[in-house]
This record gives C-alpha cells, structure tokens and sequence, in this order.
C-alpha cells in the first residue's frame, strides 16, 4: 500500500500543465544544460536504463528535466499496438526534485553531465526542448534503436552544440545483439525470448548511439572546439547494489539445457510428447511469423528464428508416416535448420537458441527412426 501511495503522489505531482506556446524567456549566463543518465531497473522497459535533459537556471528559477519517455498503458490495444510498431510515445517535463525522487525510490543510479555549451548553443537546446512539446511536435512514432529517448536527446544536442557526439568507443565495435544481451543479466528466459523475436537487423555492428549509457560514455570523449564537452559530471544518486534481485535458479542456461534434455528422452519414448513438442515449436513458429510480417518495427524483420521454429511444424504429427508429403517436409524443414546454423554461425542467437535447436533436431531424427522400425 505503501508503494501503491508514493507511486501515486511521485505521479501526480510529476503531471505539469503542457506549454501551450514555446517559452519566451531567454536563459541567463547562469543557466546549464545536462544530460541525465538513469540506471537499469527490473522491468522490461527499464532494462536499458533511460535519458533526459536538465535546464537549470536558478536566476530565473528555472529547474526542467525534459523527458522523451513518456507513454500511456491507457491507450487502446497498448500490446498490439507496441508490437506493429506504431505506439506513440510523447515528450514532457517535470521538475528536477520529482524527477529523481522516482528513481531513487526505484533503486536505480541517476547521473549528470552538464555540457560546456556557449549561451547561444544553450538557448538553442532550451529553445528545441519547448518546441517539442507543441502539440503538433511532442508525439513520435517509437523505434528501439533509430528513435527512442535517447536518440531524441542525441538529435538535439547534436544540431544544437553543432558537434555530432563520438560513437567510436569500445562497446561499438559489438554488435547491436551483443550490447543488448550484455543488459540482460542473469535472466536466460528473458534473453532467450529477446533474442528470438529480433531479427537479423541488430547483428549488424553497433554504429548509433541509442543505449542511455553508451550515449553518456560517448560524451565523455567527445571534444568540440579542442575542449571536452561535459564540463562536469556528478552522480546524483548511487543505486545500492545489494539491493538489486537476482535471477531464479532456474532462470539459467543449464536448467534449461536439462530441461530440453529431458523432453528429448520423453520424446523418444512416448510418441505424443514428440507430437506435442513439434506442435509447441510450430506455435512458436506461427507466432513470429505473424510478429514479422504484422510488425513495423525493423528490429523484428528478417528473422531467422523462422527456420528453426518452423510453422510446419504444426502440422507435421498429423500427416501420416509414410506419407509422401511427411518425407519431403521433413527434409525441407532439415534443411531450415541446417540453413539456421548457416546463418547465424557468428550470432549469439545461435548459442543461446541451440537447447531448443538440437531438441527440435532430435525430434525430427527419431521421428524418422520411428517410420523406419514400422
């Protein structure tokens, strides 16, 4: 009840009247801009950590943080309209108290970087920030990696300190798939079902700044006119990492691996834990081709996973043994696997997805050895 009622009050008092026409006034010499850098958190849309900008002028009593992040569970077919792609996400502001009171209240980091910007460039930032809650500019279309709050804060510190922030530091010579799956913890599942639905796309090398925390890296090193840009860095607050929750024992690599290694034996054994298996996986299967061609998102397309989680699956333990059509779709669905390999050699999806891979494999051998012995 307690946290249902914090919640609550950080909620209501965060909710700031929108600006109905841009800001007038100007900044002062006494004015800074600053990138905000939160931590990871625990649920699915806080695993990747988060970015704003801070205004602050105490002169006029000015004190922002704008916020691309903002989205509403309330809108209709919230899920559907995540996956497709076409969710609207909006831009807002609240002040610097009610921003970090939230996350220090959630247990996770906030840092600072005030950026060396003239009073010129900084009028400019503060002038793009309130423009873009206009009504007609404060909703956009979210993309994980090309448009997010990240990249929102990239575009305008980029255009308006007229230096494009460095993208070449060590965590960009990985691929998009490797930065992700290094957020993703302990939690096996989580980062089986991750790595699953997106596609070919993000094995590509990482080459944009779109991850809180690699944007805040790529600040560090980035210098305009001979000087750094962050002219200070603080940590507002330290997240207590004892406090942070582990994954289950079961939530692993290994217990999975028993697992399948155990449905591989049932399956030999009993005929309908072999057709329910292939059934499963070809649900699977339906469900990312559906995700593929339904989606927008280009993080999806392209998948794989189609190959290995095959729909044909689905109907491969109702065509009978010895069938024509059984033989021809067995080899052409061992051809899928074989090209999935293929394809994903120098993917981490390979090694994560390979219990899943050799059980599917198993499935179709001794399906075949059963049709032999008959």
């Amino acid at each position: 009840m307690k946290h249902i009622l914090y919640s609550l009050l950080v909620f209501l008092f965060s909710i700031q009247i929108s600006v109905g026409q841009v800001e007038s006034r100007q900044l002062s010499d006494y004015a800074d801009v600053s990138v905000l850098t939160i931590g990871t958190g625990p649920m699915l849309h806080e695993l990747f950590g988060h970015t704003a900008i801070r205004v602050s002028d105490p002169s006029q009593g000015i004190d922002r943080v704008y916020n691309f992040g903002m989205f509403d569970f309330a809108t209709p077919n919230f899920g559907l309209r995540f996956i497709k792609g076409d969710m609207l996400y909006f831009a807002d502001y609240t002040t610097m108290r009610n921003f970090i009171a939230n996350y220090v209240y959630d247990n996770r980091s906030v840092y600072e970087q005030k950026l060396a910007l003239t009073s010129d460039q900084k009028n400019k930032v503060w002038k793009s920030l309130n423009e873009s809650l206009e009504e007609e500019n404060k909703y956009y279309v979210y993309k994980f990696i090309n448009q997010n709050c990240t990249t929102k804060v990239v575009d305008i510190v980029n255009a308006d300190s007229g230096t494009a922030v460095t993208v070449d530091i060590p965590e960009n010579q990985y691929t998009y798939r490797e930065v992700l799956n290094s957020y993703l913890g302990d939690s096996y599942l989580l980062k089986l079902g991750i790595n699953m639905i997106l596609g070919s796309a993000i094995d590509q090398k990482n080459a944009k700044q779109f991850l809180p925390d690699k944007y805040m890296k790529g600040l560090d090193v980035t210098i305009i006119k001979g000087k750094p840009i962050v002219k200070e860095k603080l940590t507002i607050f330290a997240a207590d990492q004892s406090k942070k929750g582990v994954a289950a024992w079961w939530d692993s690599y290994l217990v999975f691996s028993l697992l399948c290694l155990g449905l591989a034996f049932l399956a030999y054994k009993f005929r309908q834990v072999r057709s329910i298996l292939l059934i499963v996986v070809g649900v699977f299967g339906v469900f990312f081709l559906f995700v593929n061609f339904y989606s927008l998102h280009e993080e999806v397309q392209y998948n794989t996973i189609l190959l290995l989680c095959n729909p044909l699956l689905l109907l491969f333990p109702f065509i009978k043994h010895k069938a024509v059509w059984k033989k021809r779709i067995r080899l052409f669905l061992l051809i899928s696997l074989t090209l999935y390999v293929v394809l994903n050699i120098t993917s981490e999806k390979l090694v994560i997805t390979l219990p899943i891979y050799l059980l599917t494999l198993w499935l179709l051998i001794i399906d075949r050895i059963s049709v032999n012995k008959k």
